[in-house]
This record gives structure tokens, sequence and C-alpha cells, in this order.
């Protein structure tokens, strides 16, 4: 290849870099919204309150929080997990799901509502859904913003009350 080539074969190139990039910007961030949504769903089908905490490769046993309680943390898909047992038990008594970034409320409410059922209370215009069952139970899916925009934490909570 002589000198010419050469450079017309890296503009060409530059040129499909560029164009593949701005594509997989343009397409990647819905598509990653809509995973976002099957990843919470599975976590909260996998682990389930008052259920034996799983034996899945994303929870690592931890130091505990509160006394006579089980501690695990993890990571799914960029997703944080923590999970509490019950004092002396091995049954789940708490779950946080914690997704860093812009406000996903709207992206993960349907994995939520399909894994634990419709809210008892909810305001979408403030991304705030509320559940309460009864013996205690409650839960929530919120958006809790940081210092900047997009630097907030998408939040889904299972506890005791």
């Amino acid at each position: 290849m002589g000198n010419g080539t050469k450079t017309i074969f890296n503009g060409i190139f530059f040129r499909f870099i560029l164009g593949l990039s701005f594509l997989i910007a343009m397409l990647g961030t819905p598509a990653l919204a809509g995973e976002i949504g099957a990843d919470v769903e599975k976590i909260l089908r996998d682990i389930r309150q008052d259920q034996p905490v799983p034996a899945v490769t994303y929870l690592t046993k931890t130091e505990p929080v509160n006394v006579n309680c089980t501690y695990y943390r993890g990571n799914y898909q960029g997703i944080k997990i923590s999970v509490e047992t019950h004092p002396n038990s091995q049954r789940v008594a708490s779950v946080l799901l914690q997704i860093p970034g812009p406000d996903r409320t709207k992206q993960v409410f349907p994995a939520v509502k399909r894994a634990i059922g419709p809210p008892r209370s909810s305001n979408p215009k403030k991304s705030e859904y509320g559940w309460e069952w009864p013996n205690y139970r409650t839960a929530s899916l919120h958006y809790a913003k940081g210092a900047g925009s997009g630097t907030g934490t998408t939040v889904v909570s299972l506890f005791y009350r």
C-alpha cells in the first residue's frame, strides 16, 4: 500500500469508527434502559423476602450490620445489592437495590410491579412508589437526586417497619 492509499484507508476507517460510536451511543441508552428492568426483576425474583437467602453468585456474605443478622452485598449488572436476614435466621428480612445514575424509576417500575405487585401509593412525577402489606412489610421505589445532573440513585427497597 502506498502513502496515498494508507491516508484514504485511515480516513475511511476513522469515519467508520466515528459512525459506529455514534450509532452505539444512540441505540445503547434505550437498550440499557430495557435491560435494567429485566435485571431488577431477576434480582427481586431470586431474592424473596421471608425466604432463605439464595445461593447466587452475585451475593457475598459480609460483616453484619445488626446483631444476630447475616448481611450480604453484591452487584448484578451494575446494580448494587444489600440483603439482611432476620435475627438468628437465614430468611431474608430486607433487600436494597441501588442503581447509580439518572432517574430510572420509569424503566424499573413495571419490573418491580410484576415481581411484588401493584403499589399502594404512587407519585410518578416525583418518582415515588410505595407498597405496604400486613405484618409491617413495606417497600419503596424512588429516586434520590445527587449533587449534579444524572448523579443520583434509583432505589428499590423491601423491608420491615
